[in-house]
Order: C-alpha cells, then sequence, then structure tokens
C-alpha cells in the first residue's frame, strides 16, 4: 500500500483478551492497467467469484461484482452457479475457443 498507511486496531474480546489486527483497505474503482488485466484474467480462468477477484485484484467485492456482471451482459461470461452467498461464473464457449 503506498499511499495508505497500515494502522493496528485493537478489540477488546471477553475475559480481558485484547486482540490485535490490520484492517484490510480495498479500492474503490480499479484504474485502467488493473481493469485490462481483470479482463485477461476473466476471460482465461475455468471458474471465476467476485471474491476471487477482489482478493487478487485488491478491489472491494461490490466492484468486482459490478464488473462481472458487466462482463456477463457483454456475453463474456455466463453465470454457472449462484447462491445467495455467492456467484460462480464460467467464460463462455466462444470467447474460451478464440483465447485458446
Amino acid at each position: 500500500m503506498s499511499t495508505r498507511e497500515r494502522k493496528v486496531v485493537r478489540k477488546k474480546k471477553k475475559f480481558g483478551l485484547v486482540v490485535e489486527f490490520i484492517p484490510t483497505v480495498r479500492d474503490l474503482t480499479p484504474d485502467e492497467e488493473t481493469k485490462k488485466k481483470i479482463d485477461a484474467e476473466i476471460k482465461r480462468a475455468k471458474g471465476i467469484t467476485p471474491a476471487y477477484i477482489a482478493d487478487k485484484f485488491n478491489i472491494r467485492v461490490s466492484t468486482a461484482k459490478k464488473i462481472l456482471r458487466e462482463a456477463e451482459e457483454n456475453k463474456i461470461i455466463k453465470q454457472v452457479v449462484s447462491s445467495r452467498r455467492t456467484t460462480v461464473y464460467s467464460a463462455t464457449a466462444t470467447k474460451a475457443a478464440e483465447s485458446s
């Protein structure tokens, strides 16, 4: 994290225990270079989730969901499995054949 300082947060738990942790601060909007990397990753991955994109590129999960929904609208990926907690996407057959 170049411009942000990571500060330690102390959280008091039961029985006098104090736990220290460093919260993860993620970017709200990715820059153009990161967007290109995300698009390349979406096209070549077999299964992809919003959490995977958020962890790999250090963006928020809500932003990753928006990016994946836009890719689905553009027919780059398709939704394979959906539950109330997460959604799994896969590259469409035509786009997967082009990248091979």
